[in-house]
């Protein structure tokens, strides 16, 4: 068990703007040895204010992972506003840490593959013909750690003008000098037909990048092996049964053949999503859902094809599993993440298990998290965050019972007393129970409060308890926030989300209106001085609002955000993907009646004030959107719109520059109008 004292190291730190001081460590810590990033309480001195700077940073460190031997760390560090990747070995302060990054691409994650090797994957963008659209090309490298050099297993004309995702599909534990990949191509840039799509799994060599195909199919997109790297599951679409079916096989020499279960005596396929399967093919972890519809992780047998003797694995009454999670060095299945008013991760795995509960005993009301750990698991890296406490990544040496600081991802945010998020339960007047959040200044005086409304992304995302730098950075400035979980989010049961499905603009729309017609009724808030602000879908409601909800809402803030539905299905077509999702979520394709729905169409000179932001790199939702609409807006004389475009930005609030224009535009926006 880990000890419970209080040990703080204040280091201060001399520049050339004066002197700061960082505080590092909380309750639980026993600090033995020195501060592992010894150069990140170097890297920021911020003035003692919620200032923009301040939260529009990208977290200085994330997404810390540790070495098989256990001797070295890796992480993902911001530089210029951008992430490079970092590593170093373990207590050398002399030791130069490796850094690499590529000026035209964006690296969005990584991990060990081996103790030289590590492996990234990378986003860059792609121009098509059309002059208004641009993808998204996905690449995977394999960087090699000693010389700080990357290794390109797929390259060539079918690779690199494909715009798919590569995905890493086993680490293969007992051969350390290989990976499984799995790679998807077209045929406009292959021999193969045009417009074909071609998915393979592939063995690649960790040391020259060289790579041998193991198994390719024309209608699979997705495998799950063993953990000795066998493909065991072929998820695939049947066009002739209109539905994916998991395609099995109990060794890797045999075909491939459906699942099957018994259902009320009758023999029908088997279509959960399989997380995982042992060595010997004989049980299975997937996805369900119960009676409520909740998503649980249950593990099965299998024989002859057919899934039977189902057993629950943890059971969460009121939300969803979200994920689930492997074994760092293998695709063995330890247990499953779901999220509630915070992430929670639940192992199966014993050892980890224990883990867990010492870890949480010891800091009972934050979010523990692993990342990675040896392999002789002697060494763990532990991510600690909560409402009020951005995330914090420790070492965790398990022979020693010593818990060590390695960074602060906010480091300058931290030291601020942060506002209280309380869970704000609400009834709408179809009956219908919404969980959201109502977070508050640590310091409020005794009057109603400015509100910022920020519904979340998706739409079938959600917000939670946990640090959120745009709800903190509002109310830093002396806003209350509200963060709405409308019906059609997730986390909350599958027939939470399809009721949302036809609902932009209807009932989606309502939940949000209500809850803040409750909150003004109860007194919370002053209801002359209230913003409407989202990004995405958010987006979306936001600029509904604007066109249709002038008596609730003061002003109206949108970041990449949907202002014509109809034109979704042009993007769709465009990127020769989701037109199924988009007609099921929007409940139509036809475009008179999306009109209706539509802020585009819907605006008038009665508009209210609107800003607009969009990056010019997105490729989720395409830039146009945010322009028609603010020409829009101008030739129909609405006071008070505004557009910003934000060079080399994308969907995702990925770099330093759109999370601070976003940020300082969009309050002194605000402040012009409540």
């Amino acid at each position: 068990m880990i000890d419970n004292h209080r040990h703080v190291i204040v280091t201060r730190v001399e520049t050339e703007v004066g002197t700061c001081i960082f505080t590092k460590g909380s309750v639980g810590f026993i600090m033995k040895y020195s501060v592992v990033l010894f150069f990140s309480l170097l890297a920021f001195c911020l003035q003692a204010q919620a200032s923009v700077e301040m939260f529009a940073r990208l977290p200085f460190v994330k997404d810390v992972q540790i070495s098989p031997n256990g001797k070295k760390i890796a992480y993902l560090r911001d530089m210029d506003g951008k992430y490079v990747v970092v590593s170093q070995i373990l207590g050398d302060t002399n030791a130069k840490p490796n850094v690499f990054g590529m000026k035209e691409a964006k690296i969005r994650s990584f991990t060990w593959a081996n103790d030289e090797r590590i492996i990234l994957k990378l986003t860059m963008p792609y121009n098509s013909k059309a002059d208004f659209e641009v993808f998204t090309m996905h690449r995977m490298g394999i960087l090699n750690v000693p010389d700080n050099k990357i290794i390109w297993s797929f390259k060539g004309p079918k690779f690199d003008y494909n715009i798919g995702a590569p995905k890493l599909v086993n680490k293969l534990a007992g051969d350390n000098e290989h990976v499984l990949m799995s790679y998807y191509y077209t045929g406009a840039a292959t021999n193969l037909k045009a417009g074909d799509l071609y998915h393979a799994v592939y063995k690649v060599n960790l040391a020259n990048g060289d790579r041998e195909k193991l198994y390719s199919s024309k209608s699979g997109d997705n495998w799950t092996t063993n953990t000795r790297g066998d493909i065991i599951v072929e998820r695939e679409f049947n066009v002739h049964e209109d539905k994916t079916l998991n395609m099995f096989r109990h060794i890797p020499t045999a075909s491939f053949k459906p699942l099957t279960q018994v259902k009320d005596g009758k023999t029908v396929f088997f279509t959960h999503q399989i997380a995982g399967v042992n060595n010997t093919a004989n049980e299975i972890y997937y996805f369900g859902r119960n009676e409520r519809e909740i998503s649980q992780m249950y593990q099965a047998n299998v024989k002859n094809h057919v899934v039977s003797d189902s057993k629950l694995l943890g059971a969460f009454d009121q939300f969803d599993a979200d994920y689930s999670i492997e074994d760092y060095h293998n695709s063995q299945i330890v247990g499953v993440s779901y999220i509630g008013d915070y992430p929670e991760y639940t192992y199966f795995d014993l050892d980890l298990a224990q883990v867990q509960a010492d870890l949480k005993a010891t800091f009972p009301d934050a979010e523990i998290k692993i990342t990675s750990y040896s392999k002789a698991r002697n060494r763990i890296i532990v991510k600690i965050s909560g409402a009020k406490s951005p995330d914090q990544y420790v070492l965790y040496d398990r022979q020693a019972g010593q818990l060590q600081t390695i960074a602060d991802a906010y480091p300058g945010v931290s030291q601020f007393e942060l506002g209280t998020v309380n869970s704000y339960v609400y009834q709408t007047s179809d009956d219908k129970t919404i969980y959201s959040y109502l977070t508050e200044p640590a310091k409020k005086e005794n009057q109603k409060l400015p509100l910022i409304v920020l519904p979340h992304g998706g739409p079938e995302g959600r917000d939670h308890m946990g640090f959120d730098w745009i709800r903190q950075f509002y109310v830093a400035q002396g806003y209350a926030v509200f963060q709405p979980n409308f019906r059609g989010s997730s986390g909350y049961g599958a027939d939470f989300i399809k009721s949302g499905y036809g609902e932009w603009g209807k009932k989606m729309q309502r939940d949000v209106n209500e809850g803040v017609e409750k909150l003004i009724a109860e007194g919370k808030v002053d209801p002359d001085r209230v913003c409407i602000v989202g990004a995405s879908y958010g987006g979306y409601v936001a600029l509904y609002s604007a066109t249709t909800h002038q008596s609730l809402y003061k002003c109206s803030v949108s970041f990449a955000g949907i202002s014509n539905l109809g034109d979704i299905f042009l993007h769709a077509k465009e990127q020769k993907n989701s037109v199924s999702y988009w007609k099921r979520v929007l409940g139509t394709s036809d475009y008179d009646e999306l009109h209706k729905y539509s802020p585009y169409h819907l605006a008038s000179n009665k508009t209210i004030p609107t800003l607009l932001i969009h990056g010019d790199e997105d490729t989720e939702v395409p830039s146009f959107q945010s322009k028609k609409m603010f020409k829009r807006l101008e030739e129909l004389g609405a006071s008070g719109s505004k557009y910003i475009e934000v060079k080399g930005a994308d969907h995702w609030f990925s770099t330093t520059e759109s999370r601070r224009v976003f940020l300082a535009e969009s309050l002194k926006f605000i402040k012009t109008y409540i």
